[in-house]
């Protein structure tokens, strides 16, 4: 299998804010293809990488012609990495002065975080930022492709995306082999989102509804926002079913899959539908796995890039 192709090491911005590299500047000669930047809050779990790496391979694919790159928004899982395996990986802002240093002047960054959030938002405004510079200090033409859930096709095809896991039969990362087909009479399916405080949070109850119209007994919650937890319980216990398969609703099945959704600690998910009396079954991977996930992410960027030509 493939390694990421994580940007590594440490660039100063003020070479691109303040005094940004021209074309006699770059270490290299213009280049005129494209490069795809994805960026992505990030995971310390090993097993969770297998999510980016999915991701990049399809994008490898999809775009062959394309430099790929990926970058996490997140401080602490940055330091994290480089305090425990010694490996540095760039924030958007480092890997994007890196491009713009080695010449590449037509540059798609592409989220891959589920809603419109917070962390979206701080890569927008770095997006913005280097876009007000103008190409002789930056870039040509520089883009943000959306998260997952931007428009009503984006809910319906992550919907229909997700159909396969409700009723496979999963291997690999699980930690419970599930039973195919399943009975939505006898088996639910709950989602575990992240949740946020930020207004974007709304976009997980209207995920929630897209579910519960498509199919039988398919709920979605949240760690940190609404639905909450006992939302779900609730829905679960009125259900009349007597087994809950338990997936995350997140691109990697992180700290939160592996800790709040399926861990042995009282307060998991897993161990709290335990304690009501219902068996359950947990499906340990993360939506980058799931290549009809992949290729929303893929119609997002090839919308930027189909931009750029115009």
């Amino acid at each position: 299998m493939k390694t990421l192709k994580i940007a590594a090491g440490i660039a100063a911005f003020a070479l691109l804010a303040v005094a940004g590299p021209t074309s006699a500047q770059m270490s290299g000669p213009i280049k005129e293809n494209p490069a795809i930047l994805l960026v992505v809050f990030g995971t310390s779990y090993p097993e969770a990488q297998a999510a980016f790496v999915n991701v990049q391979e399809m994008y490898e694919e999809e775009f062959p012609d394309a430099e790929v790159r990926i970058a996490f928004t997140s401080d602490f899982i940055r330091n994290k990495i480089k305090e425990t395996d010694g490996v540095e990986i760039d924030s958007p802002l480092t890997a994007l002065a890196k491009l713009n240093d080695e010449g590449y002047q037509d540059v798609a960054v592409q989220s891959l975080h589920v809603i419109s959030g917070e962390e979206f938002h701080d890569t927008a405004n770095v997006v913005g930022c280097l876009s007000g510079l103008g190409d002789t200090y930056a870039f040509r033409n520089l883009g943000l492709g959306m998260p997952l859930l931007n428009s009503i096709d984006d809910y319906e095809a992550t919907s229909q995306a997700l159909e396969a896991q409700f009723d496979g039969v999963t291997e690999g990362l699980n930690r419970t082999a599930m039973e195919s087909p399943r009975d939505p009479s006898e088996t639910a399916v709950v989602l575990m989102g992240h949740g946020t405080h930020h207004p974007a949070n709304s976009a997980y109850s209207q995920m929630a509804g897209f579910l519960e119209k498509d199919y039988e007994n398919v709920f979605l919650g949240t760690v940190e926002g609404y639905p909450a937890f006992e939302d779900v319980l609730a829905k679960v216990k009125a259900s009349g079913v007597s087994k809950v398969r338990l997936m995350p609703f997140m691109i990697v099945a992180g700290d939160h899959a592996v800790n709040d959704m399926a861990g042995d600690e009282a307060e998991s998910w897993k161990k709290i539908f335990e304690a009501e009396g219902f068996e359950t079954e947990v499906y340990l991977k993360g939506m980058g796995e799931n290549d009809e996930i992949a290729k929303i992410f893929v119609e997002h960027t090839r919308e930027v890039l189909d931009v750029f030509v115009e």
